[in-house]
């Protein structure tokens, strides 16, 4: 599973040098996940109406090269392994030069919105994403 998905780094997101400060990466993840959800015909929104939540469990991420203000930059997003009670997101970010600026990934866990407690994927969940 990859998708493939652009943002263009706001002022509000750089520190006083004009680098993206690290904090911002993460969300630069939550759009791509979303996004890819939403490409395969989930939102998250309709996920939640039909029950099923993803708390995230897990963060992790390597900075290599600084973005900065203005720059348009590529974020790249796969799922590495077919889900079960867990859902890992790999993310590769890349500048306009093909330059890679962060690598993470994001371990989510399925949840009864209810009960709140750990479900397997849904298998219309595994049906949109080809498993």
């Amino acid at each position: 599973m990859d998708a493939e998905v652009k943002v263009r780094v706001r002022y509000k997101e750089t520190d006083q040098m004009g680098v993206v400060h690290h904090s911002n990466y993460v969300n630069y993840y939550e759009v791509a996940r979303t996004e890819m959800m939403r490409e395969r015909g989930i939102s998250y929104k309709e996920m939640e109406q039909r029950g099923v939540m993803l708390p995230v469990r897990e963060v992790n991420m390597k900075y290599i090269s600084p973005a900065y203000y203005d720059d348009v930059l590529t974020i790249k997003t796969h799922i590495p392994e077919k889900p079960g009670v867990k859902l890992t997101f790999t993310h590769e970010i890349y500048n306009e030069a093909g330059v890679l600026v962060n690598t993470g990934s994001v371990v989510l866990v399925f949840v009864d919105a209810v009960s709140r407690k750990p479900i397997r994927a849904p298998k219309w969940f595994l049906d949109l994403f080809g498993y």
